[in-house]
């Protein structure tokens, strides 16, 4: 059976991720493995020796109320998992985001999380370091896989999601495949889906208006993404066109 580690942590639309577990557990027949992790380089930053003169004596008072919210969110999921349907009960753990979800995606074949509009320095961490397949939810859940988007530069990091996708939901069949201001000449992504079987409609689309292209994007049930490269930051700052569909994108993104 596959497996799904669902994520929780600062999304802004917790419903929406557990809808999407709810899909990949009803339709696709995935284990979903609900994980809250409560992270300890939170406390070390309120007890470092530098921000003594600031926190003082109110750094216990501190601690417990955060102790008292993350009980709160952790009843608040649990209550959630149980009223939407999710069977499996969640598992709270404690030490650093990034090693935990290494050590845990290992008998996982995907991880589900939420995203906002912009990425936290945790979720770019977590995006690089791990190394299995991402589906990042935002507005818009994961209902359904009829209509799957292949953002196609025919790049080797697409090419490897495609690889992994496939693999996963091997009863996918159907994409649209797009590029943007980039004429594929050969289209090598294509040809080997084709030959593996799948119907794939490539369109090769020329604008400078993002905010169109987002609009369409967000219509797909899922948009399937290469993955970023080490120089997050500089492509960043310089407004690099994956890193804005990524952010802005509604429809849940598949990286592998």
């Amino acid at each position: 059976m596959r497996k799904a580690l669902l994520l929780f942590g600062h999304e802004v639309e917790r419903e929406k991720i557990v809808d999407s577990a709810l899909f990949l557990q009803n339709q696709c027949d995935f284990e979903i493995i609900p994980l809250y992790i409560k992270d300890i380089s939170r406390d070390r930053v309120l007890s470092a020796p530098g921000d003594s003169m600031i926190l003082g004596s109110r750094s216990p008072v501190m601690f417990q109320g955060w102790a008292e919210i993350e009980k709160t969110e952790v009843d608040h999921i649990k209550r959630l998992l149980r009223d939407k349907g999710i069977r499996s009960e969640l598992i709270v753990d404690i030490g650093l985001i990034v090693d935990i979800i290494t050590e845990k995606m290992k008998s996982c074949d995907l991880l589900l999380m939420g995203k906002n509009e912009v990425f936290s320095e945790k979720t770019i961490s977590i995006l690089k370091g791990n190394y299995k397949c991402i589906i990042f939810i935002g507005d818009n859940p994961l209902k359904k896989l009829d209509n799957v988007l292949i953002a196609n530069d025919d790049g080797v990091k697409i090419n490897r999601s495609c690889y992994h996708f496939t693999t996963l939901f091997p009863e996918i069949n159907k994409f649209a495949s797009a590029s943007i201001n980039k004429k594929l000449e050969e289209n090598v992504l294509k040809q080997y889906l084709e030959g593996k079987g799948k119907t794939v409609v490539h369109e090769d689309m020329e604008t400078d208006n993002y905010d169109s292209i987002l609009k369409r994007f967000d219509l797909f049930d899922l948009l399937i993404m290469g993955n970023l490269s080490r120089s997050y930051f500089f492509e960043k700052i310089i407004g690099k066109n994956g890193i804005k569909l990524i952010e802005k994108c509604k429809a849940p993104i598949f990286i592998g």
